[in-house]
């Protein structure tokens, strides 16, 4: 694709090393060759420019894990582009933006609202039918044209008609809600402590491995008292590796079993590395014996 990432550390940006089957819920719309070759995505380190004549930006306070509920149904059309990772409400993106087909894209969002459809996309091309809506709270216009935005994770979207391709896709699409939960308060308020007592376990035997967690365990625990909702999105983009785990959690609708899912993910997780960390110990223990 033609944008660049410059992605915040927790939410690294790297190639998909997964394929979908054909029986995954997603589905291949009918693109130009092009487009589908060109849809790469590099990481590069964020440099401060220098050059710009235009800014813009929008209050970042309150974003991060916010979850927006919109109207049921709601059905709109809105500029899409393809993504190696999956991007849940609540994520930070540092994009930039280079190719030509995405500075007009740029130019009609300034004038129409700043935000667009952020989707998963494989490195065989495939698209899956559920994505991330983000807003632009800050945008910065070189004079060569290119843009550096940053933006954050809103509502979640499925796909319903891919209405053109050129010179950027645009798709109709329906914004999709969070279904209330039929769980008790007190119930769901357990489910949150499990999901974080196996995440703990992970955190305590990956460093014992000295394997590096991707997110921040002791920096993000606070963000856990937001919502429940915000919570299952939290834990799917920072400690979820797998992209097409991430994308299933990205598809459910209920808090609840996206809780569980996450839990019972981060449980197989921590008996891995406890079975590694045991044969490490029997490994350590022989050769002390020997010597």
């Amino acid at each position: 694709m033609a944008l660049k990432t410059l992605q915040l550390p927790y939410n690294s940006a790297r190639p998909s090393s997964y394929s979908f089957s054909p029986s995954s819920p997603c589905y291949q719309p009918k693109l130009p060759p092009r487009l589908d070759t060109r849809a790469a995505v590099t990481v590069k380190k964020h440099q401060k420019r220098t050059t710009s004549v235009l800014k813009c930006k929008a209050d970042l306070h309150g974003c991060m894990d916010e979850v927006v509920q919109n109207p049921k149904d709601q059905i709109t059309e809105i500029p899409i582009v393809m993504y190696p990772s999956v991007v849940f409400p609540g994520a930070t993106l540092q994009l930039q933006e280079f190719e030509f087909r995405y500075r007009i894209m740029m130019h009609t969002l300034l004038q129409q609202g700043l935000k667009f459809g952020v989707i998963y996309c494989g490195k065989n091309g495939r698209m899956a039918d559920v994505g991330c809506i983000v807003h632009v709270i800050e945008c910065e216009r070189l004079i060569d044209d290119r843009f550096f935005l940053t933006c954050v994770g809103k509502d979640r979207f499925r796909v319903m008609e891919i209405v053109r391709t050129k010179p950027y896709v645009v798709a109709r699409i329906q914004v999709l809600n969070e279904q209330p939960s039929l769980e008790p308060q007190d119930d769901l308020g357990s489910l949150m402590q499990q999901v974080e007592q196996h995440l703990e376990n992970v955190a305590m035997l990956s460093d014992k491995l000295n394997l590096k967690l991707r997110g921040d365990l002791k920096a993000e625990q606070l963000c856990r008292m937001h919502s429940a909702a915000s919570f299952s999105f939290l834990i799917a983009r920072l400690f979820i590796d797998d992209h097409l785990e991430r994308q299933t959690l990205l598809q459910m609708n209920d808090t609840t079993q996206r809780l569980a899912r996450e839990g019972m993910y981060l449980e197989r997780r921590s008996k891995y590395l406890a079975a590694i960390a045991a044969i490490k110990d029997a490994f350590d223990h022989l050769s002390c014996n020997e010597k």
